[in-house]
């Protein structure tokens, strides 16, 4: 008897539990409808940011102050102190970036401290090459590590030696370059990095300005490979649209996923790299005007939005702060991310990129 009432008790309270679950989830189901129109292009975890200026540094190349480690005769050199056109940047210490300035005839990478906007070291290309985005990988035979400079029309990639700053190589290369990062990450020791056997996952990807994140294979020895070979690819979407011009990469190590410029825009993505969904947009509209001498340089077409680093100071996997500049600013920013409020579409957010590409969508 007491047996039988005992599980009449366990039904009823079983029943109950399983009618409150179905109740939370029909009310979940509601709040979300509620929450999207059916116009609404955006799935659900798209997230929509802006931003807040942190602190804002100086952007200034000036071939006096940093050490010139290559001088040839097929080497323009740069002599004026001026603003680079950044096709490439990375933190490789807390204060310390990399970076990569194009246009034929004046391309070079440099490495620079962020404090004090003083150029420490720099390589100068040769006037027929157009630097497009850099990445730091370590050669798997030895594991020293190479900076690998993307041309743009060139179908090369060049490797400098990391110490040396000094042209060490060259692959050949069958894209046309955009955007190029790895997953090193570089405030690890060589040391740790051979502990934990960097080389057998160490991964090298690359955009060329359309619609696909490629992913570059790395060779076991740098000198006795020609031609890298490209090993896959990913179509770039968000909320659904192809996603073309995706320009300067940067891969954020905690959150094993890519924030990327979109050529021509105000718009940075945060992309899933395997399946090549976007998970953030953040739209920077306004931030070239904060510039030092804006007007003066606001007729220049060029001077658009390029170059993402990761603070290594704030690098949280959902919302690291990020230092950002473009092509011929005179100035760096690191921002924080803000989330946007209120509902937006997916047309909304994303119509000036749709402008760039010529592209109308009702």
């Amino acid at each position: 008897m007491f047996l039988c009432r005992l599980f009449r008790k366990t039904v009823v309270l079983v029943t109950v539990v399983v009618v409150l679950l179905i109740i939370a989830s029909v009310l979940l189901i509601l709040h979300f409808v509620h929450n999207s129109s059916s116009n609404d292009n955006f799935p659900f975890g798209i997230g929509i940011y802006t931003y807040e200026v942190v602190l804002k540094y100086s952007h200034i190349h000036d071939p006096a102050v940093g050490k010139q480690l290559n001088v040839g005769s097929n080497v323009i050199p740069i002599n004026r102190a001026h603003s680079p056109f950044t096709q490439g940047l990375f933190f490789i210490d807390n204060d310390t970036l990399m970076e990569s300035s194009g246009l034929y005839g004046a391309s070079y990478i440099r490495e620079f401290s962020l404090s004090s906007g003083e150029t420490k070291r720099f390589s100068n290309l040769k006037s027929n090459l157009f630097a497009e985005g850099l990445a730091i990988v370590v050669e798997p035979m030895t594991y020293k590590k190479f900076i690998l400079t993307l041309t743009y029309k060139e179908k090369i990639i060049l490797v400098f030696d990391y110490d040396t700053m000094e042209l060490y190589h060259t692959f050949e290369h069958e894209l046309d370059g955009y955007g190029l990062t790895s997953n090193i990450d570089l405030l690890q020791s060589v040391d740790d990095l051979k502990e934990e056997n960097f080389a057998r996952h160490q991964k090298l990807w690359t955009t060329t300005g359309d619609n696909y994140l490629y992913e570059i294979e790395i060779p076991h020895e740098f000198l006795k490979t020609k031609k890298l070979s490209i090993s896959g690819k990913t179509e770039i979407t968000c909320a659904g649209y192809s996603i073309y011009h995706v320009n300067e990469l940067e891969y954020h190590v905690q959150a094993k996923t890519l924030y990327a410029n979109i050529f021509l825009t105000k718009l940075i993505l945060e992309i899933d790299i395997s399946k090549g969904t976007c998970l953030k947009i953040i739209n920077l509209s306004g931030l070239v005007e904060q510039c030092d001498n804006y007007q003066e340089g606001k007729k220049n077409q060029e001077s658009v939005l390029n170059g993402i680093a990761i603070d290594p100071h704030n690098n949280k996997v959902d919302l690291p702060n990020l230092l950002v500049t473009g092509k011929l600013w005179p100035n760096m920013f690191q921002i924080r991310l803000v989330k946007s409020i209120g509902k937006l579409e997916a047309a909304t957010v994303l119509s000036e990129y749709f402008k760039s590409i010529g592209k109308k969508v009702s």
